[in-house]
């Protein structure tokens, strides 16, 4: 992983994120720099959720730079990408960035069903009560029972 200072220059290999258009929230490759606000990318389907962008020019505007670099020539064939990223395991280490994971949480709390989300809301507060009902007895037994009756009232 490079320092935090080098990580956001656009550079041939640089693995980015598509913000927005038709392939928002999945990732390509920049194989050239055409100019200050353009670049070309390519992601070919590797089994993954995040790749399956076509070869195509894309403004920097709808993209983000991510920490993650393939070691690759510029304007490399796809067959070529395609055996580059299965190699160093560019794919996988996106996957486990917490970016990524960020993200699939956020498009499954998109998805759920109203019933899931009863579910979730249900299960957050019965998490919470059994943290305070922890935290009270623990309060408790440090000899705080003012304190311990405030966290929680049963």
């Amino acid at each position: 992983m490079p320092s935090t200072n080098q990580w956001r220059f656009i550079e041939v290999g640089r693995v980015v994120l598509l913000t927005s258009g038709k392939y928002e929230n999945k990732i390509a490759v920049v194989l050239d720099v055409l100019d200050m606000n353009r670049v070309l990318v390519d992601s070919p389907a590797c089994g993954s959720k995040w790749t399956g962008v076509p070869r195509h020019v894309v403004t920097l505007k709808c993209l983000e730079p991510t920490p993650v670099k393939v070691e690759v020539t510029r304007g490399a064939k796809v067959n070529t990408l395609k055996k580059v990223l299965e190699e160093q395991k560019t794919v996988a280490a996106w996957d486990e960035s917490a970016w990524a994971k960020k993200l699939s949480v956020r498009d499954a709390r998109t998805n759920i069903t109203d019933f899931d989300r009863v579910r979730l809301d249900r299960a957050r507060r019965v998490r919470a009560y059994t943290l305070r009902k922890t935290l009270a007895t623990k309060l408790e037994k440090a000899g705080k029972k003012a304190k311990a009756a405030k966290v929680f009232k049963a």
